[in-house]
């Protein structure tokens, strides 16, 4: 995981949102770094742009039944905790599964599989995994955050160039033609596809390098301070947190709660 050099684990910003000034300031301990108005904006995409719906146990549950197994959501929910800690367990580990296409399904197939042991189910377990995962390529699967097309519309209309940056397997673009928002973005990052993750720089550097734009006229806004947040800011980007249920109010980044917010604030 990313950390940061002694002297810049806090910041203090000198920009008001909604004042659009040409050179917004930031002071990370004493140092200050001027940064011109931005040109680009990339974006996260799970949790930021996108979320699961239905969610996961929902999905499971239907595509088990769909394959024979008789099961229900109750069935389910009572291990997501156990998944979701084993999927943090194995982030802190080795993160860089996530740089690898094979590595990146194989942890989703790993969770589903934790899920149908608890459920009971011991046969046709590859089958199944594979089914459910298969199903969240779908886009019926996944719905887009009330905000995010307008916010999108108003940055295009303002005449930024759009991208997205993303801990995501190689089929995070198919995905996005599916639901009809590749023509948003003019580059589209994901992890799997470049061998690279947040929060390490390298990821970031290669999407300015796509997209032809410096670090100091790029701004990219997730909702993980840590992937996001430390990531963008050690890469020289200009990072804000989407921050829908306020839980990030002790993070030294900007925030905004609704992702509208970001056209008025840029």
């Amino acid at each position: 995981m990313a950390t940061w050099p002694s002297g810049k684990a806090e910041a203090c910003k000198a920009f008001t949102p909604g004042s659009n000034p040409g050179v917004a300031s930031i002071l990370f301990g004493f140092e200050w770094i001027a940064m011109t108005s931005p040109k680009a904006v990339f974006f996260d995409i799970g949790g930021t742009l996108l979320f699961a719906d239905p969610p996961v146990p929902d999905v499971f549950a239907t595509v088990a039944r769909r394959l024979g197994h008789n099961i229900t959501v109750r069935d389910v929910e009572p291990c997501m905790a156990d998944v979701d800690a084993y999927y943090q367990q194995e982030y802190l580990r080795d993160g860089d599964f996530w740089c690898v296409h094979e590595r990146a399904v194989q942890i989703w197939l790993d969770m589903y599989a934790m899920m149908a042991d608890y459920c009971g189910i011991r046969e046709g377990v590859e089958e199944l995994t594979q089914a459910v995962y298969d199903d969240y390529l779908l886009p019926q699967n996944w719905s887009l955050f009330p905000d995010v097309e307008a916010c999108l519309r108003g940055l295009k209309r303002r005449g930024f160039r759009l991208g997205v940056i993303s801990n995501w397997d190689a089929s995070l673009e198919g995905l996005l033609r599916s639901l009809g928002m590749l023509p948003y973005f003019d580059e589209v990052i994901a992890s799997a596809a470049v061998n690279a993750r947040k929060p390490h720089r390298a990821i970031f550097e290669i999407a300015l390098e796509r997209m032809g734009v410096s670090a100091d006229k790029a701004v990219h806004v997730g909702d993980l301070p840590e992937a996001d947040g430390d990531g963008a800011s050690h890469a020289g980007l200009r990072p804000v947190l989407i921050d829908r249920g306020n839980i990030h109010a002790d993070s030294p980044y900007e925030r905004v709660q609704l992702l509208t917010d970001l056209v008025s604030m840029l």
